[in-house]
């Protein structure tokens, strides 16, 4: 049968149409991260899932749950196994400010993408309550609205730190003893953590509840490996430090620490 030149041309541009569609679709799929972006609200989310669902989970979320919220702008800033707790699952999720996650959040949950892995998702989780809703602790009067850049998270990729304080009542004080003393001894010592306080902005979402502790201030630190921060823990309780460390427990009512280890598909820039 023979083929006509306007049937040859016909198929040319056609081919070249589906090349052209899919070169900008993978285009697209690498414009999908986190990365550069600024970060004004963060939330740390620890899950506690059904025993011997952690790396099920872990791999079913790398799979649907990244480039999708990505694209929406519910940057993934890290997801992490938990040190000494088996079944627990953390990952961060970054937003450029509330607006954007009161855009994000009923788009994401209430849209087709979601609702279609809910089920398979939510039968893997006991509890995925324990979530924090913070924004950049402000190291100057004079840029209230600090944006931290979402780089910061993809830093080192061998272990996070993250050190929770409770000051009952005496949150600005901890944060001026931060500023001022403690923030500037850890980087004597080489240590670079953001540091972050709750966002008490009202969480129009309740569907996902969020705690906004008004007396939280929060680091997150990371580390090479856990000989570096072993080694850090050495330096910074060394005796010639016991003043500064003792003025930082006489401020802070509770401090809770959370090591956690990344996955090998966890965000770095």
């Amino acid at each position: 049968m023979k083929i006509s030149t306007k049937t040859v041309t016909f198929i040319a541009v056609l081919c070249l149409l589906i090349t052209n569609t899919r070169s900008q679709m993978k285009s697209s799929t690498k414009e999908v991260t986190a990365a550069n972006q600024p970060i004004k609200v963060l939330e740390l989310r620890n899950y506690v899932l059904k025993p011997g669902q952690r790396d099920k989970f872990i791999s079913y979320f790398e799979t649907n749950f990244i480039d999708s919220q990505n694209e929406l702008g519910g940057y993934i800033l890290g997801q992490f196994r938990v040190k000494d707790a088996d079944d627990n699952f953390f990952w961060m999720r970054g937003f450029n400010d509330m607006a954007s996650r009161s855009r994000y959040l009923p788009e994401f949950y209430r849209g087709p993408f979601w609702k279609q892995r809910r089920d398979h998702v939510n039968e893997m989780i006991i509890n995925n309550d324990n979530v924090h809703l913070l924004k950049p602790l402000s190291l100057s009067e004079d840029a209230p609205d600090t944006a931290i850049n979402s780089n910061e998270f993809g830093k080192k990729k061998g272990l996070v730190v993250i050190d929770y304080y409770i000051a009952n009542t005496r949150l600005k004080e901890l944060i001026e003893f931060f500023k001022s003393k403690y923030l500037p001894f850890l980087k004597s010592n080489d240590i670079s953590p953001t540091s972050w306080v709750s966002e008490l902005a009202e969480n129009d979402f309740p569907g996902l509840p969020v705690f906004q502790d008004q007396n939280l201030l929060v680091t997150i630190t990371p580390f090479k490996d856990e000989a570096e921060y072993q080694l850090k823990l050495k330096q910074i309780h060394a005796d010639s430090n016991q003043k500064i460390l003792t003025e930082l427990r006489e401020i802070v009512t509770t401090r809770t620490t959370v090591i956690l280890y990344p996955t090998k598909k966890s965000f770095s820039n």
